[in-house]
């Protein structure tokens, strides 16, 4: 999944809300961009920030079920990721997300986050984009 130097974008897709985070340039450090409602009109508002943001390359999140195969969300991801391929000029690719969403919660507790900032299921997808991102770039900076 080789791109041009620039921003890579992780994106946490959920049934209800998409956490999206973006990377520096340098591809070194990751940050939240908040977390969208997964209604009609999402993948234009994902189309620009890409535009915004001057992303080069889109990383999903995939839920692999435990054969290793894509399992029932792994489908609706796909379908996800099809559309969102149709809107967006750059290269848009697959990342595992096991235990993305565990380690975000981790994250905010080791952070000292409070219990009810914890609870705002907003706040924990784009946690989510950010650990997967932060997944993805560390495993490409050794390559």
């Amino acid at each position: 999944m080789a791109a041009e130097p620039g921003r890579v974008m992780g994106i946490d897709y959920g049934s209800r809300r998409v956490g999206i985070a973006v990377s520096d340039p340098l591809r070194i450090i990751t940050r939240g961009l908040g977390a969208l409602d997964n209604v009609p009109g999402l993948i234009e508002s994902i189309a620009a920030k890409v535009r915004e943001e001057q992303v080069v390359l889109i990383v999903v999140g995939m839920p692999f079920a435990p054969d290793g195969g894509p399992g029932a969300k792994g489908e609706e991801v796909g379908r996800f990721i099809e559309a969102l391929r149709a809107q967006v000029t750059v290269p848009v690719g697959i990342w595992d997300e096991s235990f993305t969403t565990v380690d975000a919660r981790r994250a905010f507790i080791d952070g000292g986050m409070k219990k009810r900032k914890r609870q705002q299921k907003g706040r924990v997808d784009e946690m989510a984009a950010r650990v997967l991102l932060q997944e993805y770039l560390e495993s490409t900076s050794h390559s």
